[in-house]
């Protein structure tokens, strides 16, 4: 089967002028149709196979491969086609097309017909491009390449737009119950059905509260400000509920920075000036008016100070830590909203306690007690003391990610970094050590082997965070 010069041209030419209408705009979308693109295809070859022409029009705007499209279907002769899997490699199905299942575009995909897929349809830009001259349906669309469909197009649960580099095209009417463009260039020439409708440039955070009234749990996350659409697409796939039954009450994250109730009765204004003269009210992080503690901190210009609502921590000279030694226990804990950590060492009668901001600045604070016994006294009050406020974590913040302990070394000729995870029951580190073990607890173990192996080679702790940056985060 293929496509002669002279033939395709005149019959171009011939559809060119009866275009009008959606599927003169869907086409004119990237740029007007011109029969001189199409005679470019052929300049080499007088006869090309549909799918040379496919390859040779793609990737690029779409309006060269949509009216190709509707050119090769006057002058082929249909044949349907089963497709499964992936479309790896340029097709051009010339009658209807049906996949049972997940179907996966790495590659230009024509159809001529109709396309129907009893599963996911999911595109790969810029290496796919997908044009169906009839009517599509799906029952969950993934699009980040180029996607033109000059009949209708309905998705029976959910679209999702991915990356603003391409764009989905529709002539006819667009239906779908849930519509997320996110910040993919969607656009509809017919009519748009939708119950729920995400436009382009929605920011994260309204997205998921948005989400929150008609998508199940699992599915979104406040904190991240996201719609987990990977797990909703794997759930379409699998024939599992991702709406709710009704309509749920919207739910908003509560925001980071302290709520007017917790200020409520502590003068910002006087701790702030005790702390430093650079201090301001605007600084605090974090208050809790049951004790009167207030943290004050701007990021990369004013270290953390921390008011325990009788005075401020560290004022005098720290004790000396025996840095051969393991810590005799460790607790961690995460803000609830906001990224603020805390992490409490004890060393024997030693208390060091670390606060800060995930991937930002730390400040550490440490005390000595007259016995071990007092020490973990301490250490329960503090537990206490922040009970409510802050999550208990050890190896993963729930929601968020991987809770990764990074060390710093700044003495000798440069300064030098180091980090390790603890992932499910295997230690990993950016030194390319990686151990696995029988559980969690050993795993976490030989983190602690690991924190005063290097905290004996003249690290200390930098930073702690939720979400790997370096090395690991790759891993």
């Amino acid at each position: 089967m293929s496509l002669a010069q002279n033939e395709f041209v005149s019959r171009a030419e011939a559809v060119r002028a009866r275009l009008e209408g959606a599927v003169l705009q869907a086409l004119s979308h990237h740029g007007e149709p011109s029969v001189s693109d199409l005679a470019d295809v052929f300049r080499k070859d007088a006869q090309r196979s549909p799918s040379q022409v496919a390859e040779a029009l793609c990737p690029g705007p779409l309006s060269p491969i949509g009216f190709a499209a509707l050119v090769m279907r006057e002058l082929l002769a249909p044949e349907d086609a089963v497709l499964e899997g992936t479309i790896s490699e340029a097709r051009v199905i010339t009658g209807n097309a049906r996949a049972a299942g997940l179907l996966r575009v790495t590659a230009p995909l024509v159809v001529l017909g109709d396309l129907e897929v009893a599963g996911v349809l999911e595109d790969c830009g810029p290496d796919s491009t997908v044009v169906v001259v009839g009517r599509c349906t799906a029952w969950g669309l993934q699009t980040s390449g180029n996607f033109l469909v000059l009949g209708d197009l309905v998705v029976r649960d959910a679209i999702q737009g991915i990356y603003n580099d391409d764009s989905l095209v529709v002539a006819g009417d667009l239906t779908t119950r849930f519509l997320d463009e996110n910040d993919h260039d969607v656009t509809c020439y017919g009519e748009t059905h939708t119950e729920q409708h995400l436009e382009n440039g929605r920011p994260g955070e309204e997205a998921a509260s948005l989400a929150s009234t008609f998508l199940r749990p699992e599915l979104w996350n406040l904190d991240l400000g996201e719609i987990h659409h990977n797990a909703l697409f794997k759930r379409i796939h699998e024939g599992e509920p991702v709406f709710t039954d009704t309509l749920q009450p919207q739910q908003v994250r509560e925001p980071d920075e302290p709520t007017a109730e917790e200020l409520e009765g502590l003068d910002i204004a006087g701790i702030a000036a005790q702390a430093s003269k650079n201090a301001r009210a605007r600084d605090v992080v974090y208050a809790q008016r049951k004790t009167g503690e207030v943290w004050l901190m701007r990021p990369s210009s004013l270290p953390l100070h921390i008011f325990d609502g009788k005075q401020f921590l560290g004022q005098g000279t720290p004790p000396e830590l025996d840095v051969k030694q393991r810590a005799s226990e460790r607790v961690t804990f995460w803000r609830k909203r906001g990224d603020l950590f805390i992490e409490i060492e004890r060393f024997g009668a030693v208390v060091q306690f670390h606060a800060g901001l995930n991937n930002g600045s730390m400040r550490t604070f440490r005390f000595a007690f007259e016995t071990s016994d007092a020490a973990a006294q301490e250490v329960r009050r503090l537990e206490a003391r922040y009970e409510g406020d802050f999550l208990r974590v050890t190896t993963v913040v729930p929601g968020r990610g991987p809770l990764e302990r990074e060390f710093a070394k700044y003495g000798g000729p440069k300064n030098e970094y180091t980090s390790a995870i603890v992932d499910g029951t295997t230690l990993l580190t950016r030194d390319d050590e990686r151990q696995d073990f029988d559980d969690e607890a050993s795993a976490l173990s030989a983190l602690e082997d690991w924190i005063a192996e290097k905290r004996q080679a003249g690290f200390d702790l930098k930073i702690l965070e939720w979400k790997p940056f370096g090395l690991l985060g790759r891993r």
